[in-house]
C-alpha cells in the first residue's frame, strides 16, 4: 500500500514523498528507519489525492462572488488539461510498451554461455548484504552503467564506511539515471542482485524526494548525513562492547590497585554475561536499522557455548 508523508529537512524546509508499507504504523516506522526523519503527517496515497483535489476545489470555488463566466472559463481550462493529460498518457504508454499493452519487464539475450534473461530490478530498502564481500565491492565499481548509479551504490548498505573517489555526478547525470531502469540478470549472484535492487530503491527514494520539492544536492547531503550517523552508531556499539570485555580484567584487581590476581570465575562469568547481553541487544538494534551486526568476539564464544550446554 502506498502512503504519502510530509516532513521537514534539517534546513527547516517542508517536503512530501511517498513510501510503500503494509499499514500506516509500518509506514511511520519505515520513514523513521530509512529516512531518519520524523514525519509530520502520513496518509494513504488515495486519501492524499482526495484531500489535494478537495483543497483545489475549495480554492477554485471560494469567494462566491466570482461571475458565472469566470466559472465557465475555469471549467473549460480544466477539461482541456484533463484531455491533454489523457492523450499524453496514452502516447507515453504506447511508446513505452511498443504497442503491446504491457511494459517490457524482462527480455532474453543470447550469449556464448547460453541465453540470459534480464528483468527490471524490484526496489529493495537499504540493508546489509550477506555473502561474498569481494563480489559486492567489485560490483560497486563494475555493475552499473553510469556514474550516478555507481555513486548511489556507495550508500547501499547502512553503516558501511563510504570511500568516494572522483567528482560527484552532475544533476543531468542523475536525471538520466532516474529515467533508466536497472536490470537483474538470471546469472547474477545473490549479492549482486541484492545490490542492484537496493540501488533501484535509492533511485525510487530520490524520485520521491525530488517530487516533494527537494533538490538533488539536498538528497545527496541527506544520504551522506544518514550514512555518517549509521557508521557512528555502529562504531559506538563496537567500542562499548570492547569496554565491557576489558572491564573483566579490572574486576580482578586487588584493592590496593595492583593486578596481583586475575578475576575470579564468578567475576569473569558476570563480565561475560554483561558483554554477551549487550552484544545481543546491540545487534538487535543494528539489524532493525539494516546495519550489519557486530561479530561475536572470540572471548564470548566459549561463554555462548556454555549457555547452550547448560540449557
Amino acid at each position: 500500500m502506498r502512503f504519502t508523508y510530509t516532513y521537514r529537512s534539517s534546513d527547516g524546509a517542508r517536503h512530501a514523498a511517498e513510501i510503500e508499507a503494509e499499514s500506516r504504523d509500518a509506514a511511520f516506522a519505515a520513514i523513521r528507519r530509512e529516512m531518519g526523519v520524523k514525519p509530520i503527517k502520513v496518509v494513504a496515497a488515495e486519501a492524499a489525492g482526495v484531500q489535494a483535489g478537495a483543497a483545489a476545489l475549495v480554492a477554485a470555488t471560494s469567494g462566491g462572488r466570482a461571475s458565472s463566466r469566470a466559472a465557465l472559463w475555469i471549467a473549460a481550462i480544466l477539461a482541456a488539461v484533463i484531455l491533454a493529460a489523457v492523450a499524453g498518457g496514452a502516447w507515453w504508454w504506447a511508446v513505452r510498451t511498443g504497442g503491446r499493452g504491457q511494459p517490457p519487464s524482462q527480455f532474453t539475450v543470447d550469449t556464448p554461455q547460453g541465453p540470459v534473461t534480464y528483468r527490471i530490478a524490484d526496489p529493495l530498502p537499504r540493508q546489509s548484504i550477506p555473502g561474498n564481500r569481494q563480489r559486492i565491492e567489485d560490483g560497486q565499481g563494475t555493475l552499473f552503467t553510469n556514474a550516478a548509479e555507481r555513486f548511489l551504490s556507495r550508500f547501499a548498505e547502512p553503516g558501511r564506511a563510504v570511500a568516494l573517489s572522483g567528482e560527484r555526478p552532475s544533476e543531468a547525470e542523475f536525471a538520466a539515471c532516474l529515467r533508466k531502469p536497472i536490470h537483474v540478470a538470471s546469472t547474477d549472484f545473490t549479492e549482486v542482485s541484492d545490490l542492484k535492487r537496493i540501488v533501484a530503491g535509492l533511485k525510487r527514494e530520490m524520485m520521491a524526494y525530488l517530487a516533494g520539492g527537494g533538490t538533488v544536492e539536498q538528497y545527496l547531503a541527506e544520504l551522506e548525513r544518514r550514512q555518517r550517523l549509521e557508521v557512528s552508531y555502529r562504531e559506538n556499539a563496537e567500542r562499548r562492547l570492547k569496554e565491557l570485555l576489558n572491564d573483566r580484567d579490572k574486576r580482578g584487581s586487588s584493592r590496593d590497585g595492583r593486578n596481583s590476581r586475575g578475576p575470579s570465575r564468578d567475576e569473569a562469568q558476570q563480565s561475560y554475561k554483561e558483554a554477551y547481553d549487550y552484544w545481543l541487544k546491540a545487534n538487535a538494534q543494528l539489524q532493525a536499522m539494516g546495519i550489519y551486526p557486530l561479530a561475536l568476539p572470540d572471548a564470548l564464544r566459549s561463554y555462548q557455548m556454555s549457555l547452550a550446554i547448560d540449557e
